[in-house]
């Protein structure tokens, strides 16, 4: 009985080692997005970055960091700026749900000097990416972005490649 115990948990742990911890299964695929009319977009990661919250912008740390920026020309220069971070030894990631909405590897921020805006925060949705060369990784996120009630305000889709930047 000891034998067959010691087996059943030899076989459970060697089975535990060979399990990818990196999600080298993930798929990122779709149609990219396109960026809003009137609106340039930025689509950048850098690595060995983290990013500050008051203000919003990327530093040194030991992250890898992305970035997308929108400034709408309509709006009264309206930006938008969705960061998220992940592990430097990734080559893919999955970021759920409950990670996104803890707030520690997402964060939305936007301003405007002439709009009304309400106060969102990024309550779920998912980020995967995948790295495809040297300088960039492919990236599906949908994030769900909710007012202080956590309530669904609106949600922001971007499909694109994302392409190293220096800090």
């Amino acid at each position: 009985m000891k034998i067959k115990l010691a087996l059943l948990i030899l076989s459970a742990v060697l089975l535990s080692c060979g399990k990818d911890h990196n999600n080298s299964n993930i798929v990122v695929t779709g149609i990219l997005t396109d960026c809003p009319a009137n609106t340039t977009c930025t689509y950048n990661y850098s690595d060995n970055a983290d990013y500050t919250t008051s203000p919003l912008q990327t530093a040194h740390g030991n992250y890898r960091v992305f970035v997308y920026k929108s400034v709408n020309a309509n709006s009264c220069d309206e930006i938008a700026l969705l960061y998220f971070k992940t592990s430097l030894s990734n080559n893919n990631f999955d970021i759920n749900a409950s990670e996104i909405a803890s707030g520690q590897t997402v964060t939305y921020g936007s301003s405007c000097t002439c709009c009304e805006m309400i106060a969102v925060k990024p309550i779920g949705g998912e980020i995967k990416g995948k790295r495809t060369d040297a300088s960039h990784w492919l990236i599906n996120a949908t994030i769900i972005l909710g007012g202080s009630d956590n309530k669904p305000v609106f949600t922001l889709t971007v499909n694109q490649y994302f392409t190293v930047k220096s800090l």
